[in-house]
């Protein structure tokens, strides 16, 4: 067997480290810290997301000097798969996400005003005119994460001595304007919303269809949270973008009235301590 000449081993060697460390920058390309992955919860669709997010992303860039790149999902589980391996540096998340997220190292820096509550509607014509008739009933509720989609109403039920377990059946249609569509067209005794959603527009020829049994406490905006390792400096100017957006801006309208909030204002952890107790609660 020949034997290798001596000058041809650091070679060989220094051509794996050159492969080695190619493979590993292209595999952690997400990961370089020049580079802010911006997550947006699902509350569109991903294209929408990346159309009205665009202009917000571009700001930011220019603002702190560091590419971002936007991203979505699906839905509600891809999106929390990816956030709880702290996939994001900076995101969007559902009120009842940020509880799951924070262990993962993310810290609130932003949230939309002002708060909103859940809803319980049904037909105007229905029988139905308060939570403790739900007995027996069916239900349609955004999904099992939502408070004001699904968790306060199951809440209010249990206090009424009703269970949602037993005694209603809660389907998740995930989508707003098919729960308020399955209540008018009688597929469910009722629908658990976000209240402010009948003022949109769009739902203006069907609003006098339905009829409001019951309210959510106030529940805070979602929140937009950054990783916890992330410099100072950087996170200030994200958070500089945000609250500059403007309802005299068409672009930054859009992204407020997709969020069905007038303004974004700096906030912190604290900010949810008293719906976190309340979730917590209902959970257990």
């Amino acid at each position: 067997m020949k034997k290798k000449h001596p000058a041809i081993i650091p070679l060989m060697l220094g051509m794996a480290l050159i492969i080695l460390i190619a493979g590993q920058s292209k595999a952690g390309a997400h990961d370089l810290p020049n580079v802010i992955k911006f997550g947006v919860y699902p509350y569109e669709s991903p294209r929408s997301a990346y159309t009205l997010y665009a202009p917000v992303a571009k700001r930011i860039e220019e603002k702190t000097g560091h590419k971002v790149e936007l991203v979505s999902a699906p839905d509600h589980e891809s999106f929390m798969e990816k956030a709880v391996q702290g996939d994001y540096d900076l995101a969007l998340v559902c009120v009842n996400c940020l509880f799951t997220v924070q262990p993962a190292g993310y810290q609130v820096i932003a949230r939309g005003e002002p708060s909103f509550y859940g809803a319980t509607i049904v037909r105007s014509d229905s029988d139905i005119n308060a939570p403790g008739q739900l007995r027996g009933k069916k239900i349609a509720a955004i999904g099992k994460h939502s408070y004001a989609g699904y968790l306060y109403l199951r809440d209010e039920l249990s206090g009424l001595g009703i269970s949602p377990d037993k005694e209603v059946q809660f389907n998740f249609l995930n989508k707003v304007d098919s729960i308020i569509l399955s209540v008018i067209n009688k597929q469910y005794d009722a629908g658990v919303i976000r209240l402010d959603t009948l003022a949109k527009p769009n739902f203006a020829a069907v609003r006098n269809k339905v009829r409001i049994i019951s309210n959510s406490p106030e529940t805070p905006q979602f929140p937009f949270v950054v990783k916890n390792n992330m410099a100072q400096n950087t996170r200030q100017q994200i958070r500089e973008v945000l609250t500059s957006l403007t309802p005299g801006n068409a672009e930054d309208q859009d992204v407020l009235q997709s969020l069905q909030i007038e303004r974004i204002v700096p906030a912190t952890d604290s900010d949810y301590v008293t719906i976190r107790q309340v979730i917590e609660k209902i959970k257990k």
